[in-house]
């Protein structure tokens, strides 16, 4: 999990160069292309060509609008902001999820992590600043897309019994592109032949990224892995560091670490809980 995080993350910094000339949606659209040609022979090979054909498409497809709008959402944040502050924005997602858990999921919240979820959203306020200036429009495109990503692990938890771990990952990237072919004319940007060796790196580190992730959760119990995802800030914030010279301020060192360590104290009581 560790390795999927950093490479995410470079995955993500060539995004941002991309993002010079490309719309988000463009982006994702070649990502989502790129995971499903290496995800579903896999699939197919190993549960069979009916695996394809999901048990509950309306589950996948409402799952698969969450992570398109988070993701998309993503690369339009890294628009404006660095690469650290928007992967601490996004690090609210594990939160939403522990606050909307007791009335989607039926889990109980308990004392101790409803000050967490508290603790948390305070770091966010303490990154974004609030002052609704223009420049501040990355982080709230940032935060929105945290709330989708939270959205997303909610119905992977709701699917997690029903799907394999790698059929979901393939579900993912086909019913995304199930909702961006349709709008294509909207914001296709054709790809330039120049740009071709940074796209065959981007979709590379984007597939070996989920292939990564997919192989921790094989390994281990989803609520041991969980922590492990956090170490995604210090990939974020070396790439943005060495790719673009740009680092948090003081303020939002503040707020990352809050948000990262109520983040981290959440999974580790939930794996508390469950043992």
């Amino acid at each position: 999990m560790v390795l999927a995080m950093l490479v995410n993350s470079s995955k993500d910094g060539i995004a941002k160069l991309l993002a010079e000339n490309y719309t988000p949606l463009s982006i994702l659209l070649i990502q989502f292309i790129a995971t499903s040609i290496v995800l579903g022979p896999i699939v197919i090979k190993k549960y069979g060509l009916i695996s394809v054909i999901p048990r509950n498409p309306i589950a996948q497809l409402i799952r698969a609008s969450f992570v398109t709008a988070g993701v998309g959402l993503y690369y339009w944040a890294i628009n404006f902001i660095n690469i650290a502050d928007a992967t601490a924005m996004i690090f609210i997602a594990p939160i939403i999820v522990t606050a909307l858990s007791p009335w989607i999921l039926g889990e109980p919240l308990g004392i101790r992590r409803t000050i967490a979820v508290i603790i948390g959203f305070i770091g966010v306020l303490i990154i974004l600043r609030p002052t609704m200036d223009g420049d501040r429009i990355g982080y709230f495109i940032a935060l929105g897309s945290g709330i989708f990503l939270g959205a997303f692990y909610i119905a992977n938890r709701k699917l997690s019994d029903s799907t394999p771990v790698l059929s979901s990952a393939f579900y993912t990237s086909f019913f995304g592109l199930i909702y961006l072919i349709p709008f294509l004319p909207l914001y296709w940007v054709k790809p330039d032949l120049s740009d071709a060796t940074i796209f065959l790196g981007f979709t590379s580190l984007a597939t070996l990224g989920q292939v990564l992730m997919v192989a921790a959760f094989s390994f281990a119990p989803a609520n041991i892995i969980a922590p492990f995802q956090y170490s995604q800030m210090i990939g974020a914030t070396l790439i943005s560091y060495f790719l673009f010279g740009a680092l948090p301020d003081q303020w939002g060192w503040v707020g990352i670490s809050i948000v990262v360590g109520a983040g981290i104290y959440i999974a580790l009581r939930e794996a508390k809980i469950k043992d």
